[in-house]
């Protein structure tokens, strides 16, 4: 086992980790569960916009079952990606459109789901970094 692999398995099983993974996989879910109620009363039918609103939801899901399960670095890193870009796409929808469509308003829900996305950032790039640094003996 090299020492960077010794380094994910002990910082997995550590309970400030397990904690972290829990709190990062809910922000997830929660990003998730918003995506999906904004698709079914308001995007649904948008062309390619709604069906990025299910893939959204989708990886988000499973990102955030994959969180809890594995505990893994490659995952936290994705779970964080994954809200980054939800974050990058909603300000492209909202200033400048995307394939087509530029977000006119923005409801309560929005604003929610983009402060829990940027949390999420914030708390699985902490994650990350918990998980990578060497570990005291």
């Amino acid at each position: 086992m090299t020492a960077i692999n010794e380094r994910q398995a002990l910082s997995r099983s550590s309970a400030q980790v397990w904690a972290l993974c829990t709190a990062d996989a809910a922000l997830l879910a929660a990003s998730g569960a918003i995506h999906l109620h904004l698709w079914d009363t308001a995007y649904q039918h948008v062309k390619t916009l709604g069906p990025l609103f299910l893939v959204q939801v989708i990886a988000a899901f499973v990102i955030a079952i994959a969180l809890v399960a594995t505990r893994q670095l490659l995952v936290v890193a994705a779970a964080g990606l994954l809200m980054a870009g939800t974050i990058v796409g909603f300000i492209a929808v909202r200033t400048h459109g995307l394939f087509g469509f530029k977000l006119p308003f923005t409801s309560g829900e929005a604003w929610a789901v983009l402060v829990i996305e940027i949390a999420g950032v914030i708390l699985t790039t902490f994650t990350c970094w918990l998980m990578t640094r060497p570990q005291r003996s």
